[in-house]
């Protein structure tokens, strides 16, 4: 077969930088296919496996990169360190509501539990004095998405998780410090971690199809290409 072909200059460098771009938005697409996949299967595995019963099995399974977050947990913890927790806002009861934190020890090891929800005028309850069960699920402590809103710790009221904020180091008012890489996100009332129902968090995962968007994108873009320079007799084949 031979191919005359007598490319547009002007057409032809727009046509490539538009093309580059749409195949490097299809590419990066995959990536955070794979990434996302990943990601969904780590929870899966996470939220279907046994339950953990003390702080230092999730220590072990986050060095053995085993995947933690969302998985169930019961275990038993002495008494708190502070009578009053902290106060972590949160939005879920739509108003201005407070997460009550407060440090645990479980065989020696230190950790913070996430427990209930209480209203902004709501003074903190007083924590137990004496050893509990604590039932919920593990969490992995994300200081990078820490909120942007100063905290106020004269005043107890923090915006965000922050075992490792600024100047205001939770893990170190705590003696002997703390494991601020994870924390337990207590189901008030629960008495069996098994009996919890896996939290799957709510993940989308669309980037199959912005894929093939970007990548359909591309094909077209050559197709329009190839057909106006068709039409001016700038490529033919026999």
């Amino acid at each position: 077969m031979k191919i005359s072909f007598r490319p547009f200059p002007g057409l032809t460098i727009i046509t490539a930088i538009m093309l580059a771009i749409l195949v490097w938005l299809g590419t990066w697409q995959y990536q955070r296919l794979q990434w996302k996949t990943a990601l969904l299967s780590e929870v899966e595995a996470s939220v279907t496996a046994p339950p953990l019963t003390g702080f230092q099995d999730i220590a072990d399974e986050i060095a053995n990169k085993a995947p933690v977050d969302f998985r169930r947990i019961k275990v038993t913890v002495d008494k708190p360190y502070f009578e009053t927790p902290f106060r972590v806002f949160t939005g879920e009861n739509r108003d201005v509501s407070w997460r009550l934190y407060s440090p645990v020890i479980n065989d020696g090891m230190t950790t913070f539990a996430a427990l209930n929800v209480i209203p902004d005028e709501m003074p903190a309850p007083q924590i137990k004095a004496h050893a509990e069960i604590l039932v919920g699920y593990v969490r992995l402590a994300r200081p990078e998405n820490k909120s942007h809103v100063d905290s106020t710790p004269e005043k107890n009221r923090w915006f965000g998780f922050n075992p490792m904020p600024e100047g205001h180091d939770w893990a170190k008012t705590v003696a002997g410090g703390a494991d601020t890489r994870f924390y337990v996100d207590v189901v008030m009332g629960a008495t069996d971690a098994s009996l919890l129902p896996a939290k799957r968090p709510q993940i989308r995962n669309n980037h199959f199809d912005y894929m093939l968007t970007w990548y359909g994108l591309a094909i077209v873009l050559l197709v329009i290409y190839v057909i106006l320079h068709r039409r001016e007799g700038r490529i033919s084949w026999s």
